[in-house]
This record gives structure tokens, C-alpha cells and sequence, in this order.
């Protein structure tokens, strides 16, 4: 019984290392974006469709370059990935420089405290693949979203089929993170490839 309760409880918040075992690094990130989202709708909603709007072009291109380029030996996708992102921090400065660092810092502390495919993240540094300390993090940053879910001013069944929509999308998220859909990877394979056609 308790182990089935486990399970479901797995099933709610992530397993320690995801649900296909490669870590939760692309989970959390994706739950930042939102969260962020959430807060901007509900305390800022001037500059909320401008941030939507930049957070899924970001989020796209983040996915079509890891999905589909990532290790291409044609530098020039790691350029125009560059090229988009640098826009896009430029137009979300432009808008509102406070609310792009609250952004960073959110999702920044999001990817440091998710758990990786070793149990490990920031304050985990040995093998935890067989306890459940990971889950503690994935129950944090779960219960985050949903108490931040339940103080929008929207109707209760909005807010159950958010929390239904992310419970759904998790497993589809950490499918892809094995797929190599992870911000961190993208990012310094993008890094990697500019670098190395600067002979650096």
C-alpha cells in the first residue's frame, strides 16, 4: 500500500529524476516560465502579453534547436539561436527591466534546485537516485505553482484545468528532456559550436 501510494505520489510532483530518468532540469524551467507568467497576468497585466508572447518564442526555439539541431555541425543555427535570444532579452529589457530579472532569477533558482539524472541538484552532490530526497524539491516547486495557481483572481475550474493541464504535460516535457530538449544542454551546445568556429 505504501509503495502504491508512492507512485501516485510520483505521478503528482515527478519522479526524482523524472519520468524517463534524465532529470527534471526542463520541468522546472517550463514550471518558472509559467509561474513567472502567472505573476505577471495577475499583478502586471500591461506588459503580460508582451512577456507571454517573448516566453513562447523562447520556449520554441529553445525546443526546435534542441530537437532538431542540437549537435549540427552547421554553426550557424547556434548563431541564430543567439540571435533570437538576444532580441528577445532586449525587447523583455526594453519592456520592463524589473520583471526581466525577477524572470532570470526565477528560472535561474528553478534549473538550480531541479534535480538531475543522478538525484543530484545544488544542494544534492551525491547519488540519490535510490531515496526520495529529490522529491522533496519536485513536491517544493510543485506546491509553489499550485498555491501561486489558486491566489489568481480567475474561476476555480480555470485554475483545477491548469493544474490538470500541467499534470498531463509534465510526462510530455520530461519525454523530450530525453530527447535533448533541455535549456542548459541547448544552451552550451550553442555556446560550444561559436566558440569552436572562433577557434577558441
Amino acid at each position: 500500500m505504501k509503495n502504491l501510494l508512492v507512485n501516485i505520489y510520483r505521478c503528482i510532483v515527478g519522479g526524482e529524476v523524472g519520468f524517463i530518468g534524465e532529470g527534471n532540469e526542463q520541468w522546472y524551467y517550463f514550471l518558472s516560465l509559467v509561474m513567472n507568467l502567472m505573476l505577471l497576468w495577475w499583478l502586471k497585466p500591461e506588459i503580460a502579453l508582451m512577456f507571454t508572447v517573448l516566453s513562447v518564442i523562447h520556449y520554441v526555439t529553445v525546443f526546435v534547436y534542441g530537437y532538431f539541431m542540437l549537435d549540427s555541425e552547421n554553426v550557424i543555427f547556434s548563431y541564430i539561436y543567439f540571435g533570437i535570444h538576444i532580441i528577445l532579452l532586449i525587447l523583455a529589457i526594453v519592456t520592463s527591466f524589473k520583471w526581466t530579472v525577477i524572470t532570470a532569477v526565477i528560472t535561474v533558482v528553478s534549473i538550480l534546485l531541479a534535480p538531475d539524472c543522478t538525484g543530484n541538484n545544488i544542494f544534492l552532490r551525491v547519488p540519490n537516485v535510490t531515496n526520495s530526497l529529490p522529491l522533496i524539491f519536485n513536491t517544493i516547486i510543485f506546491v509553489a505553482f499550485v498555491v501561486l495557481d489558486f491566489m489568481l483572481p480567475i474561476e476555480l475550474w480555470i485554475k483545477i484545468l491548469i493544474i490538470v493541464g500541467a499534470l498531463i504535460i509534465h510526462p510530455v516535457i520530461d519525454w523530450f528532456e530525453g530527447e535533448c530538449v533541455i535549456i542548459s544542454d541547448v544552451t552550451s551546445d550553442a555556446i560550444g559550436n561559436i566558440m569552436e568556429s572562433w577557434d577558441l
